[in-house]
């Protein structure tokens, strides 16, 4: 059998450290969420009572690959005395005790893996790096130790006072740095709700409280277009201000991304590739990701080795998305992620966590699991999303009780309503103008029609009226430095508290917004020419927004819409 890594589990806090590295390990040969949770939950369980009878016990991890019914042993190095018999043999296939090469006690608990086939090397190469990436307390640990040497050999006169000095020392150090990184972790957060008040097609809400320790949880969601949005739920390895920063980095990654690509697949094999280049800290991120079209309700998500998210049906089935589509993010570099599509339909929920949530401990280290979460999820019809984030969490705060918060709890939620008309091709109006002069007065004229046709105020009509044709001025006058035919996408919607548009063209870069207002102290004499068109349609929208995009720019204004 071939060695895929040692983990020292010498203290608690290096157990629960194996207990993570087993669950995801396993979760990337076998993609089985149970039997990964369940083996971890083995790992901690004999970790904490090896710790009990031994100073330094460890544990190896090997893999049968020569095989068709590949085997995962875990061999325990230390004297292993449970206080519930048979434990081990509850998991595995064959469990033997014996001494080592070297006269130890050892524990070797074999289980038998769910796959039809060898492990491939970039499996294998995965899951080695999963069980190698060290955590904060580990790099801690290693510089003390050699600073321990060095103050033994020069001062061993001041040892037990400087001792004390450089404890003291680093542990402020270490709260300090925790410190910043939950300062960090929430600050790149949404934190806002409701965080999209002018729209009635959806809504969303999120929570995240960080451990003790801070950990790397985050979440995010943003408006990719007027019609496309962007949600996702993450959790990286290890603690303190390089998670912090890691997820920082995921997250600009991913946000970066999504403005010239709309495929989940595509992001995540790209934000993947990023991460893994040059990681010597060997730190990985899980990561479900979905964009969702909001005219049609479907979406497209992405999963890389994170706890499957739920869909809460308006009828009050629930649906557990169970598809994985690659190992965690970060770990090896090259991956080609997949993905999948579903919907939701009118009243549909989308429930996102992370596994601080199943991974929560009573007092007496029972686990929350995944089947509470359900219960909850099953039992009550949420009116709001903010209603089914705040029950589940406080469900598990109910479990956990006086117990020590062991990793990050996240939740996110996200309730579609589509259109709640029924007429939303009424509601919307697309364009596709040459950049000639006499289009802009086509696109005046089909724009009157559908604010006639959707008895749209008088008000909002002659703003947006205003708007379209200096947007378009300058699109035709201004995009195009040559003489060929072009053309420029309008597309215009109403919704009930607003009407938006968004103008794309494919001329040379161009942020209309950007520029200097005018000085309209100033007379018309004085006045340099251009700039009071564009400083009106701010003046009289109320959101105007420009970015660019692969070859196109995209200009978008809304108006709302009084009662």
């Amino acid at each position: 059998m071939t060695s895929l890594g040692t983990l020292r589990i010498g203290n608690l806090h290096e157990v629960l450290e194996a207990r993570r590295k087993v669950r995801s390990a396993v979760l990337s040969l076998t993609q089985q969420e149970l039997l990964a949770t369940r083996l971890a939950t083995m790992v901690s369980m004999v970790g904490r009572d090896l710790l009990g009878h031994n100073t330094s016990p460890s544990l190896e991890i090997r893999v049968d690959d020569e095989r068709i019914g590949s085997r995962l042993a875990f061999r325990f190095q230390g004297k292993y005395s449970p206080e519930i018999p048979g434990l081990v043999e509850r998991f595995c296939s064959s469990v033997e005790q014996d001494n080592g090469a070297e006269g130890d006690p050892t524990l070797t608990a074999i289980i038998r893996l769910p796959m039809e086939s060898l492990p491939r090397q970039d499996q294998l190469s995965a899951v080695r790096a999963v069980l190698s990436s060290k955590s904060k307390d580990e790099l801690t640990a290693e510089i003390q130790a050699k600073a321990e040497e060095l103050e033994v050999k020069n001062l061993e006169l001041q040892e037990s006072l400087d001792n004390l000095r450089r404890t003291t020392s680093v542990k402020e150090r270490m709260e300090g740095e925790l410190n910043i990184g939950r300062e960090i972790q929430l600050s790149m957060l949404p934190l806002d709700f409701p965080a999209f008040p002018h729209r009635t097609d959806f809504d969303v809400f999120a929570t995240l409280e960080p451990a003790r320790e801070v950990g790397g949880d985050f979440y995010d969601f943003f408006l990719v277009d007027d019609d496309q949005f962007l949600f996702c739920v993450g959790d990286v390895s290890g603690k303190g201000v390089p998670a912090a920063l890691f997820m920082a980095v995921t997250k600009t990654l991913i946000k970066s991304r999504a403005t010239n690509d709309l495929s989940p697949a595509s992001i995540m094999t790209h934000v993947n590739d990023e991460l893994a280049f040059k990681n010597d800290s060997s730190m990985f991120v899980t990561l479900w990701l979905a964009v969702l079209n909001l005219q049609t309700g479907y979406f497209k998500y992405c999963n890389a080795g994170h706890n499957p998210p739920y869909l809460k049906r308006a009828d009050g089935t629930l649906v557990r998305l169970d598809k994985r589509h690659g190992p965690v993010v970060g770990a090896v570099e090259g991956m080609a992620y997949g993905e999948d599509e579903e919907e939701l339909g009118c009243g549909d929920k989308a429930f996102l966590y992370t596994d601080g949530v199943t991974e929560a401990m009573d007092p007496e280290g029972e686990l929350y699991e995944e089947d509470r979460l359900v219960t909850v999820l099953e039992s009550t019809d949420f009116v709001t999303v903010e209603d089914m984030v705040k029950a589940s969490a406080n469900d598990v705060w109910r479990f956990q009780a006086e117990a020590d918060q062991a990793d990050d709890v996240t939740v996110l939620a996200v309730h579609y309503f589509g259109d709640p008309t029924g007429d939303a091709d009424q509601r919307r109006l697309d364009l596709v103008l040459k950049n000639q002069v006499q289009e802009i007065g086509r696109a005046v004229e089909a724009f009157e029609e559908f604010s006639q046709r959707n008895q749209l105020p008088v008000p909002a009509m002659r703003a947006m009226n205003l708007a379209l044709d200096d947007l378009l001025n300058n699109v035709v006058s201004y995009a195009y430095e040559d003489e060929t035919e072009h053309e420029i996408h309008v597309h215009i919607e109403l919704g009930e508290k607003r009407i938006s548009a968004t103008i794309r063209d494919d001329g040379h870069p161009f942020n209309p917004f950007g520029s200097v207002n005018p000085d309209t102290s100033e007379s018309l004499e004085e006045r340099e020419v251009g700039g009071l068109g564009i400083h009106l349609v701010e003046k009289i929208m109320d959101e105007v927004d420009y970015h660019r995009r692969i070859n196109e720019n995209v200009v978008t204004v809304v108006k709302y819409i009084e009662s």
